[in-house]
């Protein structure tokens, strides 16, 4: 067999069978394209967070754009680390994340990538359910229903393709409408700010530089824009040609990355310490901000099963249900009860703590500088070593991790923080 270059995988490169990974990158011709993948990646990774990039850099101050940059690179480079994981040893490929976490260091690594990843993979479809509850509310005009049954309608919209979908495959054509919402979004939002510049309210807003302060807490909520580390394997796993990985994820962060610099830059210089999460809140409350609100609520339904979907397909792996284990009536069967329950849990947690901003700090904190900046590195040096790596290699990758523990430690206490200030205030 012709042994070709694998630039995305220099992993393969500390084994002997360098044709076994030759054989592992394949082409799958059953999965689907790169287009799709990358629309996956945009749809998951834009999401809500843009909507809180002008209120992050209200928190941090103009640094703010330094950090959403250098948190591109390095959520780049991790993702690249991660994959070359799943390949690490030559001879097959690991399934998930979690299996990441148990080859690189047993049953400890299987425990905290769990807990990390399904903090996230069921965290951001409940803080998608939180936004888009209090959004129909404030878009529908009546107090006949309330924000929690806003909560649950959402819900059960969610649910519909969730459980119909059995796979990221299927999923995957949602996304693409979701990245086209997430354009629109951003528009809506660019042109809201424009509009507002000249806005009285806003005329004496203030700007910082840098809050030294609130610095780790700014890159938490950052690094939420970056958090499709949990759903890499699986859209790569639907790749129809896996070695173009490289070039997908960098160009769908980067795609990320501009329409977050366009949200984030004119959303805090017309609104600095007044800016809002969302940044919805804060918009010219016209016909084009309803659009904005209508497209945000229909992106979430669309990325939420996408993300659920990653945390399913993981379950069901673990508890054997599976056509060949279960039959394919029993498995459809509980396939659809263990979703709906998982459903049915989301849209409870979002009604008990229905404060988007707070949640979108804690769950950047705890979740994704974890899984983004730090156990990426620490699996990389366990299954693939170190002593390789060039000394400035090493370097980077402690500046990552040093940036990832700091931020993933001092942003979970100030969210906590911020979400139990929430709650007093309310119950005042």
């Amino acid at each position: 067999m012709e042994k070709k270059s694998i630039e995305i995988y220099e992993a393969s490169s500390v084994h002997s069978d360098r044709e076994s990974i030759v054989d592992l990158l394949a082409e799958r011709p059953e999965q689907g394209s790169n287009f799709l993948a990358y629309a996956n990646v945009v749809c998951v990774v834009a999401g809500t967070g843009t909507l809180g990039l002008p209120y992050a850099l209200r928190m941090g101050g103009w640094i703010g754009v330094g950090v959403l940059l250098l948190s591109l690179i390095m959520s780049i480079y991790t993702a690249i680390l991660l994959m070359k994981c799943l390949y690490y040893n030559g001879k097959y490929r690991l399934s998930s994340y979690q299996e990441i976490g148990r080859h690189a260091f047993g049953k400890p690594g299987l425990i905290a990538v769990w807990f990390f990843h399904s903090s996230i993979v069921l965290g951001a479809p409940i803080m998608y359910l939180i936004l888009s509850g209090t959004q129909l509310k404030g878009l529908v005009h009546t107090d006949a229903i309330s924000v929690k049954a806003w909560i649950w309608i959402s819900a059960a919209i969610v649910a519909i393709p969730f459980v119909t979908m059995k796979t990221l495959k299927e999923v995957a054509v949602m996304s693409v409408f979701g990245a086209l919402a997430t354009v629109v979004l951003v528009a809506v939002a660019v042109r809201g700010s424009v509009m507002d510049l000249s806005n009285p309210a806003y005329a004496d807003v203030g700007h910082n530089n840098i809050i030294l302060a609130n610095l780790p807490t700014t890159v938490a909520s950052i690094s939420i824009c970056f958090g499709g580390n949990v759903v890499y394997m699986h859209v790569e796993e639907a790749m129809r040609y896996p070695r173009s990985w490289n070039r997908v994820v960098a160009a769908a962060l980067a795609t990320c990355s501009i329409l977050y610099l366009a949200t984030a830059i004119p959303g805090y210089i017309t609104y600095g310490d007044l800016a809002k999460s969302p940044i919805l809140d804060n918009l010219p409350q016209d016909n084009f901000t309803k659009v904005g609100t209508i497209v945000i609520i229909i992106h979430v339904i669309l990325a939420a099963p996408i993300l659920l979907t990653s945390f399913a397909l993981e379950f069901e792996r673990l508890t054997d249900i599976t056509v060949a284990r279960r039959g394919k009536v029993m498995e459809f069967v509980w396939r659809t009860i263990s979703r709906l329950v998982v459903v049915g849990f989301c849209g409870g947690i979002a009604c008990t703590v229905p404060y988007f901003g707070d949640f979108l700090s804690l769950l950047g904190a705890l979740g994704n500088c974890t899984l983004i900046f730090v156990l990426p590195i620490l699996c990389y040096f366990k299954l693939i070593g170190w002593r390789q790596m060039k000394w400035y290699e090493l370097t980077w990758c402690g500046i990552i991790m040093i940036i990832g523990v700091i931020s993933a430690v001092i942003g979970s206490i100030d969210a906590i923080k911020a979400l139990k200030k929430s709650f007093d205030s309310d119950n005042a």
